[in-house]
């Protein structure tokens, strides 16, 4: 039987209401003023900001649109998702956007609390047991839990209830750095340092409930590249990254050199400096069911920058 499960960050779905207005002046010295909404109905109508004071919006229709376009392009069976603010919009999402293709639908909230972003499932095959880790320790870091978002493990069972696969979906902590900090190149480090954290962890958690004879994989958007530093732990544990050959489904529209390989799904190009091609969005395979792997595939983006998100979505056909 074939089971084809992909990751895909849908980059701020958000259950938010967009406002527009227009001050007549800002505060001496400030970036921003107090304001007030009215409404007549409050129902789902909030207002929230992220950690740094920006407000929070939902992304623009047609990047939805679009969005939902390259998820039913792929006809995956099972996604799994990053940047979801709650199940209800993910719902709705299904619902409204992907013809309610996905019977089953999952999220948990995490810990972020600066972006409110969580990891979803949508599956064509049934949910079964679904465990957050996002009160799990690191040894070095004993005074918070050490997931930004979460670790999110789920079981996908086939008609009769029995376990085809279990899957752990991710999101590591970000590269980016607020340029106004104090120390940037510190921030880094301690972002970096965060990354490995998490993976030592995931790694840890993984050993612990799965054995080496159990079919299981681990996705997500990871933040760095398969080759990090950071993500070390993920090879020496015995994983096996399901894509160093990509297929590419579909091409996108640039004069830019694109790299020889096809094995990335997100791009940056920081002010004076060359335009990088990353494999951040990735897909790992225990030793069990890395034979089992047919093919795996990277969803082009139609436009450099952006289609809909910054990351292209990535997936794996397995022989199950």
């Amino acid at each position: 039987m074939e089971l084809t499960v992909g990751t895909f960050n849908l980059n701020n779905l958000f259950d938010r209401w967009n406002f527009t207005g227009a001050l007549e002046a800002l505060a001496s010295g400030s970036s921003s003023v107090p304001a007030t909404y009215e409404f007549d109905n409050e129902h789902r109508r909030r207002l929230q900001l992220d950690g740094h004071g920006k407000l929070l919006t939902a992304k623009k229709p047609e990047d939805t649109t679009r969005v939902a376009e390259r998820l039913l392009a792929a006809d995956v069976d099972v996604w799994i998702v990053q940047e979801i603010e709650n199940v209800d919009v993910l719902r709705e999402f299904n619902r409204e956007h992907l013809n309610g293709s996905y019977e089953h639908v999952m999220v948990i909230d995490g810990n972020d609390s600066a972006r409110f972003i969580d990891i979803g499932v949508l599956s064509r095959r049934p949910i079964g047991g679904v465990t957050s880790y996002q009160r799990t320790f690191h040894p070095d870091v004993p005074d918070r839990p050490i997931f930004s978002r979460d670790l999110v493990e789920a079981e996908i069972l086939d008609a009769r209830g029995r376990r085809l696969l279990t899957v752990f979906g991710t999101h590591l902590k970000s590269k980016f750095v607020d340029f106004t900090v104090a120390d940037p190149l510190a921030a880094a480090a301690a972002a970096q340092l965060l990354r490995t954290q998490q993976a030592e962890t995931i790694v840890r958690i993984m050993g612990s409930r799965m054995s080496s004879r159990q079919r299981y994989l681990l996705c997500g958007d990871m933040n760095d590249t398969p080759d990090s530093s950071a993500l070390v732990a993920y090879a020496q544990a015995g994983l096996v990254n399901a894509l160093t050959a990509p297929t590419e489904i579909g091409a996108v529209q640039t004069t830019v050199d694109l790299p020889a390989s096809p094995a990335w799904t997100s791009t940056f190009k920081e002010s004076k400096q060359p335009r990088t091609f990353d494999l951040i969005d990735q897909i790992w395979l225990s030793p069990a069911l890395a034979p089992r792997l047919r093919q795996a595939f990277i969803g082009r983006r139609r436009k450099l920058a952006r289609d809909g998100t910054d990351h292209d979505p990535a997936w794996i056909s397995l022989d199950l």
